[in-house]
C-alpha cells in the first residue's frame, strides 16, 4: 500500500484543489507522508501543514522549480526547502511575474490566431494561485477551441505550439542551486521524459542533485526497474508521486495512486540532517 506522495499540487499553482482540500483528499487515501510541490510557489504550504496538526498526516515543505535547457523543459524538486526565506521569495516573485507577463502574451497571441480568449477569464481561473499555462488551456476548453486539455499543449502552447511564448526562468543547475542554497534536497522531477538522461545525470549530480522521481504518476513497470537502477547506480535517493493537480483528465493519477517508500523518506530527512 502507498502511504508517501511527494509530488502534489494546490491552486497556489496549477492545481484545482486547495491546500486543505488536498490534505482531505490525502487524508481519505489514508496517505500518511506528502509534499506540496507547487511551480516556483511556497504559499500554500503553511495552510497544508496547520490542516494536517492533530491528523496522521505529515506535511513536507517541497517546491517544482520549471526550468529551461537546450532540449527543452527540466523541473527540479526542492524537499524540505527554507520556503520562508525573504531572499528565496523574492526569487520565485520574478518567476512567477515572468509566468504572468508570459501568459498575457500567449493570449494576445491566440487573439491573432482566431481563439477567442480572455485574459480576465484567464485571470479568474488562476484565481489567488500562479498564472500558468493550464488555465490558459482551461480558458480554451470552455470556448470550446480545442477538444481535450491536452490537445492545448500539443498544437498551441506547449514548448513546440504555435503560441509558446519563452519567459525568464533559472537553467538546471541554478535550480539545483538554489534548492540547496536555502537548504531544500533537490531531486530531478519525471527523469522518464527526459532525452538526454544519461548524459545529462553525472554533472546534475555534481551540482548537488541527491534524487529522481522513480515512481511517478503513469510510470509503467518497465520505465519504473530503468530508473531504479539509475538511483542504484547513482546512489540518488528514488522519490515520486502522483503530480496531481486535479485537473480530470483520463490519465491523471489520484494522490496516493503511485509513490515511494518510507525508507525514500528517511533518507531524504538522512540528507537534510547532514546539511546542518
Amino acid at each position: 500500500m502507498v502511504n508517501v506522495d511527494l509530488h502534489l499540487h494546490t491552486t497556489y499553482s496549477d492545481g484545482t484543489l486547495s491546500p486543505n482540500s488536498l490534505v482531505q483528499l490525502a487524508l481519505k487515501k489514508n496517505l500518511q507522508i506528502i509534499s506540496i510541490t507547487d511551480h516556483d510557489c511556497t504559499d500554500g504550504i503553511d495552510e497544508a501543514i496547520v490542516a494536517s496538526l492533530d491528523k496522521n498526516l505529515t506535511v513536507i515543505p517541497g517546491i517544482e522549480l520549471n526550468t529551461d535547457t537546450e532540449d527543452g523543459e527540466i523541473h527540479v524538486l526542492g524537499y524540505f526547502i527554507d520556503y520562508q526565506n525573504k531572499d528565496l521569495q523574492k526569487l520565485l516573485l520574478e518567476c512567477r511575474n515572468s509566468r504572468v507577463e508570459r501568459a498575457k502574451m500567449m493570449v494576445e497571441k491566440l487573439n491573432s490566431l482566431g481563439i477567442n480568449i480572455q485574459w480576465a477569464r484567464v485571470e479568474e481561473l488562476a484565481g489567488y494561485g500562479a498564472i500558468g499555462r493550464p488555465h490558459i488551456a482551461k480558458a480554451m476548453l470552455e470556448v470550446k477551441a480545442i477538444r481535450t486539455f491536452q490537445e492545448a499543449f500539443d498544437k498551441y502552447i506547449g514548448r513546440n505550439g504555435i503560441a509558446y511564448i519563452e519567459r525568464f526562468r533559472l537553467n538546471v543547475f541554478e535550480a539545483i542551486e538554489t534548492i540547496r542554497e536555502y537548504h531544500g534536497i533537490p531531486v530531478l522531477a519525471h527523469p522518464g521524459y527526459i532525452k538526454n538522461l544519461d548524459e545529462l545525470l553525472p554533472n546534475l549530480i555534481k551540482s548537488g542533485l541527491k534524487g529522481i522521481e522513480v515512481f511517478y504518476a503513469n510510470y509503467d513497470t518497465n520505465t519504473i526497474n530503468r530508473l531504479k537502477n539509475i538511483a542504484s547506480k547513482y546512489e540518488l535517493i528514488p522519490c515520486g508521486g502522483s503530480d496531481y493537480h486535479g485537473i480530470k483528465t483520463k490519465t491523471e493519477k489520484l494522490p496516493g495512486a503511485l509513490g515511494p517508500p518510507q525508507e525514500s523518506v528517511d533518507k531524504l530527512i538522512e540528507a537534510k540532517n547532514q546539511q546542518i
